[in-house]
């Protein structure tokens, strides 16, 4: 045996009862509690005799767990024939798992049905996709192609049985061989069901799917929403004679509120069938013999408009993330989305922290990707998985190479996941007062009215640098103006003026469960002609506790768009923000009306802070400079204390405030250390707000 393989087996981790569980920001092992920090090992791309050192390393750079996807497409032999390493050694993921578990290492098992990973058919067989009964319809019942490289191919039924027959085969080969090698017999701790459960991004409004299983789930699901076919018809104003009269809409063609019920109920649909789809793979996969741990769930660029739910889906899942991969000058987008995480979960996750990229993506350098995963961190996100952690084919700009000899940038990245460690990153607090609501029903209404079709799409948009509502049609619909993208805007102004103020916020989702509000002393909701009872009801009782801004109108109409009594919320404000100086003005009054928490305030903009807390005080502060030019910035202390930067080790020490010099587009994390460290650290001076967001 190799000195290597001797102090990976010395680093074996020692079995304890009890099944792993997600236990508040942590995984939980047996009598271990793990944060959640991995890194992606592809070993169908690697020489098997190089698995060894490439796992080594992922140990050496602070990682607790290794991630790999195990694809149906290489595996599979012939329609029921898999190799998992009896002929081919590259495919013996039973082997590469117990590396892993010799290096000292847990393991996140992703196995697919659909993995993308840059590889032809997004991992899938051939077989699979070209199979007519499996693929997704448009609704002139044509395949639903995908043109994104390697190659273009047909795209999956997220309704169809064929496919989820055929998954269920696939599960059962693949747990003959992950199933043993579940914890505590062998390293796997996490599973993943699916990928990127986005339509394969062919996620127009009205791209697919029609699919007979899919209008046949559409019927089903209106049928469990009204009750019965006499209902529908009242509600959609049709003449439904029976339920083959019941068809979705092909194309955006209402006029009236009345005539966009039945485009948000299509648009409503989307969401359940994609939930609906998840949840039946992660049954069947259980029953192959995948099941007792933690199921993850990662959801893509341009979650804005997408046609899903992340809120359903963590009630299917018990870790729902998003993935990052994003340039420096996406810093706005890179916020919006950790703060959405922020505030609407209570492990905010990251299941692909692009560290490189694919070919075909725009460049991303490592400085790019380490301003980004440094941003997410400072914004809350408090676990990730880096992707990839070793590079491959396809790929670029990992730390580790194929053959696991460690670049230059490993030490950057191990050194960040060590900081991180130390200061037990993921049990701090960013301390929020401020809670900006994502209302569905309005995000449904965008994807409804977007103008540019199926490869273009809300999330096509989103993911490109712009907005999900930025191609929507802006007629007002009957309405008093174009709600669709006036919920947007109004979001915006207030994220920009609070920003201005220095005062912390996040998003909420408007689905997610009441006591994501909890505590909250400002909640800002977009409201217009019409609403969801159910969401409105929530409102009105944070308002009981919290300042509840809303407006420009009070809703009138259910989302059948009939009449409802909808309460006014007692002590809410009802505005109207034409302008950015409109919101700027409200968020002064607000600070000044209840003081409202502005810790380490920052000029010049773009600069921004964002201070993470344990128990007794600030311990982290992030400082992140977004622009292209050089600048020193001054942030103003609650106290006298030194700022010790945990990435360069520099010293920057002040009473009232402190000049910290940024690179362009940089973030600095800084270890707060009060010089009255007895009074400051007893929050005796410390501006504290009254809410964490994670």
């Amino acid at each position: 045996m190799s000195h290597t393989k001797k102090s990976a087996a010395r680093r074996k981790p020692a079995r304890t009862k009890g099944q792993p569980r997600i236990r508040g920001r942590v995984l939980a092992v047996g009598n271990r509690r793990v944060p959640l920090y991995s890194g992606a090992v592809h070993y169908w791309r690697l020489d098997p005799d190089d698995w060894g050192r490439a796992l080594g390393e992922v140990h050496n750079l602070g990682l607790p767990i290794v991630e790999t996807y195990v694809p149906w497409g290489v595996h599979e032999t012939g329609p029921g024939e898999f190799d998992f390493g009896e002929r081919d050694p590259q495919k013996d993921v039973g082997r590469f798992l117990d590396l892993a578990r010799e290096a000292g290492l847990l393991a996140f098992v992703r196995p697919g049905p659909h993995i993308n990973a840059e590889m032809t058919y997004f991992g899938l067989p051939e077989r699979v996709v070209y199979d007519k009964a499996c693929q997704a319809r448009s609704p002139r019942q044509n395949a639903v192609i995908l043109p994104f490289p390697p190659r273009m191919f047909p795209v999956p039924s997220y309704a169809s049985s064929n496919y989820h027959r055929e998954t269920g085969r696939w599960y059962d080969a693949v747990a003959s061989v992950v199933a043993p090698r579940l914890w505590p017999k062998g390293p796997v701790v996490l599973v993943q069901v699916d990928n990127e459960a986005a339509y394969y991004f062919r996620n127009g409004p009205y791209d697919q799917d029609y699919h007979p299983d899919a209008i046949a789930l559409y019927r089903k699901h209106l049928e469990e929403r009204y009750g019965s076919l006499a209902q529908l018809a009242k509600v959609h104003r049709q003449k439904y004679a029976t339920w083959d009269d019941v068809l979705p809409p092909e194309r955006f063609e209402a006029r009236t509120p009345a005539e966009l019920v039945v485009h948000l109920d299509w648009a409503r649909f989307h969401e359940h069938l994609v939930t609906q789809a998840l949840g039946r793979m992660k049954r069947r996969m259980a029953r192959a013999g995948i099941k007792g741990l933690p199921v993850v769930h990662n959801v893509p660029l341009g979650e804005g408009g997408l046609p899903l739910s992340m809120t359903d889906i963590a009630k299917v899942v018990d870790l729902t993330g998003l993935d990052y991969y994003h340039a420096a000058r996406e810093h706005r987008t890179i916020k919006r989305r950790t703060l959405y995480l922020a505030g609407t979960f209570e492990l905010p996750y990251s299941p692909e922290m692009g560290v490189g990229a694919p070919p075909w993506f725009t460049p991303l350098s490592h400085d790019d990707s380490l301003f980004c995963a440094m941003s997410a961190c400072a914004y809350g996100l408090r676990g990730m998985n880096l992707y990839m952690a070793v590079d491959r084919d396809r790929w670029y700009g990992a730390p580790i190479e194929a053959d696991g000899t460690p670049r230059v940038e490993a030490g950057v990245w191990k050194h960040l996941l060590s900081e991180l460690s130390a200061v037990r990153f993921h049990e701090l607090e960013r301390r929020v007062e401020v809670a900006l609501v994502v209302p569905p029903e309005y995000r449904r209404l965008s994807r409804a009215t977007h103008l540019l079709g199926g490869i273009v799409s809300p999330s096509a948009m989103e993911a490109l640098g712009g907005t999900p509502v930025d191609a929507c049609r802006e007629d007002d619909l009957g309405f008093k103006g174009p709600i669709q993208v006036l919920w947007w805007r109004m979001l915006a102004k207030m994220s920009d003026a609070l920003t201005r103020a220095g005062v912390p916020y996040v998003y909420v989702d408007g689905d997610a469960p009441s006591e994501r509000l909890a505590g909250m002393r400002v909640v800002v909701a977009p409201s217009y002609e019409f609403a969801s009872p159910e969401r409105w009801k929530r409102l009105c009782a944070a308002a009981k506790h919290a300042t509840l801004v809303y407006g420009p109108a009070m809703p009138e109409l259910d989302l059948e768009m009939r009449p409802h009594p909808f309460e006014v919320p007692r002590g809410g404000r009802r505005v109207l923000l034409d302008v950015p100086e409109d919101a700027e003005r409200l968020v002064d009054d607000l600070v000044e009306e209840l003081d409202l928490a502005r810790p380490f305030r920052v000029t010049p903009a773009p600069v921004e802070t964002a201070v993470h807390e344990d128990a007794v005080g600030p311990r982290v502060l992030f400082v992140i400079h977004p622009d292209r030019r050089p600048v020193t910035a001054t942030v103003e202390l609650p106290a006298p204390m030194t700022l010790v930067d945990l990435m360069s080790r520099e010293r920057l020490s002040g009473t009232s405030r402190v000049e910290i010099p940024m690179r362009p587009q940089s973030v600095r994390m800084l270890l707060v250390e009060p010089e009255e460290d007895d009074a400051l650290r007893a929050g005796n001076s410390v501006p504290r707000a009254r809410r964490s967001a994670s």
